[in-house]
């Protein structure tokens, strides 16, 4: 079983690499370009909000790197027109929301190890596709496409804990948005979701930052905990601090082979994986907004 495990990690990790040459080419990071001109977006055009800890590098092709940058975040508003996406730095994250052309339901959204700058817009567009939402992707350095599978999983978990006290700085953003009542904040929903090793920023987060001045008042409608690359054992010291959020769910998939590799890596069971032992006190369910995503309530 053990042998399995390593290849099917090898092949999926090849597989991960095959995918990027494909997203990291010339080509593909040609169809991004970092504007320096205000925009109006119009109606019909699909945009995002970047939330970015990467170094910038504004005269490259790749105008941010695969490197944590932890002297500050960078906000970007994207705006895809004609095929092209027009990548815009803005001095705040609610000078990037006021460009939104729709006021919809907020997800703050962290993926897991894997990702580029390029594929983190793709996994944004499909979060705010299939769910009518807008997007602020929390975009963190998960992968370099120059180290080999062993290095990267180790360098994905490490930057994973250094983005916390960024992801933490983010919140208290919105927490101060929320409080003042400015207008990108009035009437809608916000929840974050946190993907695999994107939890592991969420964990980190809970464990080393000052969280009780997140707690201060729920401004979060949930807090979504979605196939959790995180030790199982003991995860409910951190989550059942978590008292900015209205709810808390924690999605599991029995099926998923990259957790099971992560599990035998680390030799400790995940919490996505599946239910096991005594569970944090909350709803364990995978409703997200008005759309079910398929899995169990359990109270």
């Amino acid at each position: 079983m053990k042998r399995f495990l390593v290849i099917l990690c090898i092949t999926l990790s090849l597989n991960v690499h095959a995918q990027l040459s494909f997203y990291n080419s010339d080509d593909y990071w040609a169809n991004f370009c970092l504007q320096s001109d205000s925009v109006t977006p119009s109606a019909t055009d699909t945009c995002l909000v970047f939330v970015s800890n990467r170094h910038l590098h504004k005269d490259n092709l790749r105008f941010v790197d695969e490197y944590v940058d932890t002297s500050g975040l960078k906000y970007f508003f994207l705006q895809k027109h004609g095929g092209q996406w027009n990548v815009f730095q803005t001095p705040t994250l609610a000078d990037a929301m006021h460009l939104l052309p729709e006021k919809r339901d907020i997800v703050v959204y962290a993926e897991g190890m894997g990702k580029i700058f390029t594929t983190n817009v793709e996994r944004a567009l499909l979060m705010r596709s299939q769910y009518q939402v807008n997007v602020i992707m929390f975009d963190y350095a998960s992968i370099n496409t120059t180290y080999r599978p062993a290095r990267n999983f180790r360098f994905a978990r490490e930057n994973a804990r250094l983005s916390a006290p960024h992801y933490y700085r983010l919140l208290r953003v919105i927490q101060q948005a929320r409080r003042e009542k400015e207008d990108w904040m009035q009437q809608v929903k916000v929840s974050t979701f946190c993907h695999s090793m994107g939890n592991i920023i969420l964990m980190e987060m809970m464990k080393g930052q000052d969280y009780q001045q997140l707690n201060n008042e729920p401004f979060i409608d949930n807090v979504v905990i979605n196939a959790a690359c995180v030790p199982s054992k003991g995860h409910q010291e951190w989550v059942e601090n978590i008292h900015f959020a209205n709810k808390i769910y924690i999605h599991y998939n029995r099926s998923d082979w990259q957790l099971k590799g992560a599990h035998l890596l680390t030799l400790k069971p995940q919490l996505g994986e599946k239910l096991k032992g005594r569970l944090a006190k909350m709803q364990i369910m995978s409703t997200f907004g008005s759309r079910w995503v398929g899995s169990i309530a359990i109270s």
